[in-house]
């Protein structure tokens, strides 16, 4: 007779300091995604307060899109050489400081210019996250966190 092993659902003991650092990677993160549709529901907006053409509208979506793929897997690698703590703060306040610049943005060419900062700032920090998630949670940790990332 083989032994059948019984598998534990319990939710893994985490420490709250790596609480902390899942909160503030997933929040991050959350974040930078958010932001490639958010701007959707302005967009009418956008085009009336600051005279925007169809073109323009277009360039405020795609140049975040644009700019976040073209910078994701390079910046995963950046990470692996140069240490992911230090690319996700600064892909973080490079997201911060452009989204804030969007929100002060008076016309279509500097909205457009940020957004496309905003998403080189987001394509920095995002692989970040998921590379520290690998690094600072093992075992049923890490699937916890990947679940949570996940959702």
């Amino acid at each position: 007779m083989s032994k059948v092993e019984e598998r534990s659902t319990a939710q893994p003991e985490i420490d709250q300091t790596r609480k902390r650092i899942i909160i503030i990677i997933l929040s991050a993160i959350f974040m930078s995604l958010l932001s490639v549709s958010i701007i959707n529901v302005a967009l009418p907006s956008i085009q009336s307060s600051l005279n925007a053409s169809f073109a323009d509208l277009q360039w405020i979506l795609a140049g975040y899109t644009l700019s976040f793929g073209v910078f994701l897997v390079g910046a995963g690698r950046a990470g692996d050489l140069f240490g992911r703590g230090a690319l996700f703060i600064f892909g973080a306040f490079l997201f911060t400081i452009s989204s804030i610049a969007s929100g002060l943005a008076t016309d279509p060419a500097f909205l457009n210019a940020a957004r496309i900062v905003q998403g080189i700032g987001s394509g920095l920090l995002t692989p970040q996250g998921v590379g520290m998630i690998q690094q600072y949670f093992h075992g049923k940790e890490r699937g916890w966190a990947f679940g949570l990332f996940g959702t």
